[in-house]
């Protein structure tokens, strides 16, 4: 009976553990780019907008005194919407979905808004009120919205940019069948120790 009791432990903490988040901050300070360049689709676990629209910029050597040198909280670089792109996707490349805590905002060259919206499998869950950013000082914008799989950035003006993206990945929640089946395994266990100790008995 014990064991059965072992194993019944396991399986809950399993599946406790199943949607547990773990937070992570991209600084953007791994590229070594003088200049700036795309970022590429699965970087950080998420896909730019097919690399084409989000790219990563060194501030202070490429636009010393810009809103990108203001905007590189940590480190010499910062993400940037190619083109003032509006708006700009990022998707999770897996399954399951994130948490979209928060993150620096500076505008690069005038002062605009920004606002955000986010989804999960096409479905609108979130709409953020526009936030005012300027050139000189960063913006910290949190969010934490949660059970998304895409956030999409909306701006007034030109580049934005953004530093220090704080998310948590959610692990993806098991299939109807896989519950199904661990549970049918668990009435199992559950009748091997009853009859067990019928026998003992």
């Amino acid at each position: 009976m014990k064991k059965v009791l072992m194993m019944l432990c396991a399986v809950m903490l399993v599946f406790g553990m199943v949607g547990s988040a773990s937070a992570t901050v991209l600084t953007f300070d791994d590229f070594t780019t003088t200049s700036y360049e795309a970022i590429p689709d699965g970087y950080g676990g998420f896909n730019w907008d097919n690399a084409t629209t989000i790219g990563v910029v060194n501030g202070p050597i490429h636009t010393p005194g810009s809103g990108y040198e203001h905007g590189a909280v940590s480190g010499n670089y910062t993400a940037f919407n190619y083109n003032g792109a509006s708006p700009s996707y990022i998707d999770l490349a897996g399954s399951g979905t994130f948490t979209f805590n928060g993150a620096w905002f500076t505008s690069a060259w005038s002062n605009q808004t920004i606002s955000f919206n986010g989804y999960n499998n096409g479905s609108l869950l979130y709409t953020s009120s526009p936030f005012s950013i300027n050139t000189s000082t960063p913006l910290w914008i949190e969010l934490g919205w949660s059970g998304i799989d895409r956030l999409a950035i909306s701006n007034t003006g030109s580049q934005w940019a953004m530093d220090n993206f704080t998310f948590d990945q959610s692990a993806p929640v098991p299939e109807p069948s896989t519950m199904l089946l661990m549970g049918v395994g668990l009435i199992g266990l559950a009748g091997y120790g009853r009859k067990r100790l019928m026998k003992k008995g």
